[in-house]
C-alpha cells in the first residue's frame, strides 16, 4: 500500500470509543464516548485536555480527527500499526511517543501486548489504545482528588503519569516470570519431566518478547530526558529521568532471567546426559554379568559327542548352580564397588 494509508495491522479492531478528560485546580470533568469530530472543538485552553481514543475500528472518524488536530499522516500510520517498535519522534509542535502496553495472560501464561500511543502538543495530550483497557483507570481517579500535584501541572506532567502507569506494570510481568522461573527451577531439580524443555522455550520467548519490547522504550526515554524539548518542562524532566531508572533495573533483571534460563538449559542437558550416562552404565553392567553365562551357556550348548558332562545325571543341576554363583558373586563385587 502507498505510504499514510491507515491500516490497523493487529488480529481484530475493536469498536471505537473517544473520552474527554479536562481538569484544572478547581475543577474536572469526564466525558464519555463524544464524537471524535467535535474532539478538537472541545478544547479549553485554560485546561489540561486528554483525549482518550481506544479501538480503530472507525478509521475514517479517526483519521478526521487527526486531521483536526494536525497529527502528520505517517504519524496516524504508526498509530495503527501496532507492530511498531517503541519510539519518540519530536515534530516540534507535539510529541509523539508510541509503547507497548504488557498484559499477562494467566490461562495461556504468555504475554499479551497493546499498543499505546501518546501524542503530546500545546495544551492537549491525545492517547491512542487497541482495546478499550482499564489501564489508565487509576490515573483518572487520582485526578478527581482536588489535592493533588497532577491536578496543578500541565500536559506534560499527565503524559508523564500515562507512562509511569504502562511502565509500572511491567513490574507485574516480571513478578509472573519469576514465578514461573522458580516453579521450573524446582521441576528441574526435584520432578524432571519431558516436557520441561519446552516450557524453558516458552520462558525464553517471553523474555525476548519483553526485552524486545522495553529495551528500545529505554533509549528513547534516555532521550527525552537529555533533549531539552520545548513541550517537556524541567519539573517532568525530572519525573521521566525516574521511568528510565525504572527501566534500567527492568532491563538488568531481564538479563538476570535469561542467565538463568541459560544455566537452567545447561542443568537440563547435564541432567539428560546424567541419565543416559546411567542407564548405559547399568545395561553394561546387567551384559557384563552375562557375559561369563553366555560364554558357559555357549559351552555346553555345543553338539560333540564326547563331552564328559553330556551323560553326568547331575551335569545340569551343578552348571545351573555354577551360573547363580557367578551371577550372584558378580553383583556382590559390583555392589561393593558402588557400581550399582
Amino acid at each position: 500500500m502507498p505510504p499514510e494509508s491507515l491500516l490497523y495491522t493487529g488480529s481484530e479492531a475493536q469498536p471505537t470509543k473517544v473520552d474527554a478528560v479536562q481538569y484544572d485546580d478547581d475543577e474536572f470533568s469526564f466525558r464519555p464516548n463524544i464524537d471524535p469530530s467535535v474532539a478538537y472543538r472541545t478544547l479549553k485552553s485554560d485546561k489540561v485536555n486528554w483525549i482518550a481514543v481506544s479501538g480503530f475500528r472507525d478509521i475514517e472518524n479517526i483519521e478526521q480527527l487527526g486531521a483536526d488536530f494536525g497529527i502528520h499522516p505517517l504519524l496516524m500510520e504508526d498509530i495503527f500499526n501496532v507492530q511498531h517498535l517503541p519510539k519518540v519522534e519530536d515534530m516540534e509542535d507535539y510529541l509523539f511517543i508510541t509503547l507497548k502496553s504488557l498484559i499477562w495472560d494467566t490461562q495461556k501464561k504468555q504475554i499479551d501486548a497493546e499498543q499505546i500511543s501518546l501524542l503530546l502538543g500545546k495544551n492537549f495530550l491525545i492517547s491512542f489504545s487497541e482495546n478499550d483497557t482499564p489501564l489508565f483507570e487509576p490515573v483518572i481517579e487520582r485526578l478527581k482528588t482536588t489535592k493533588t500535584r497532577a491536578r496543578s501541572r500541565k500536559e506534560d506532567y499527565l503524559s508523564y503519569l500515562l507512562l509511569d502507569r504502562i511502565v509500572d506494570n511491567y513490574y507485574v510481568i516480571l513478578d509472573q516470570l519469576d514465578d514461573q522461573t522458580d516453579e521450573l527451577e524446582d521441576l528441574l531439580l526435584n520432578k524432571p519431566t519431558d516436557e520441561i524443555a519446552q516450557r524453558i522455550l516458552a520462558l525464553k520467548k517471553q523474555l525476548v518478547i519483553l526485552r524486545r519490547t522495553i529495551y528500545p522504550l529505554k533509549e528513547e526515554i534516555r532521550g527525552i530526558v537529555h533533549d531539552e524539548l520545548p513541550l517537556i518542562n524541567s519539573f517532568t524532566r525530572q519525573y521521566l529521568n525516574d521511568i528510565y531508572d525504572h527501566l534500567i533495573h527492568i532491563i538488568q533483571t531481564i538479563d538476570n532471567f535469561r542467565e538463568m534460563i541459560a544455566a537452567m538449559m545447561d542443568l537440563l542437558m547435564a541432567n539428560n546426559a546424567n541419565r543416559t550416562n546411567s542407564i548405559m552404565k547399568t545395561l553394561t553392567l546387567i551384559s557384563s554379568i552375562f557375559i561369563p553365562l553366555t560364554f558357559l551357556a555357549g559351552v555346553y550348548g555345543m553338539n560333540f559327542r564326547y563331552m564328559p558332562e553330556l551323560e553326568w545325571h547331575y551335569g545340569y543341576f551343578v552348571l545351573i548352580g555354577i551360573f547363580m554363583l557367578i551371577a550372584g558373586g558378580m553383583y556382590y563385587y559390583m555392589k561393593k564397588k558402588k557400581w550399582f
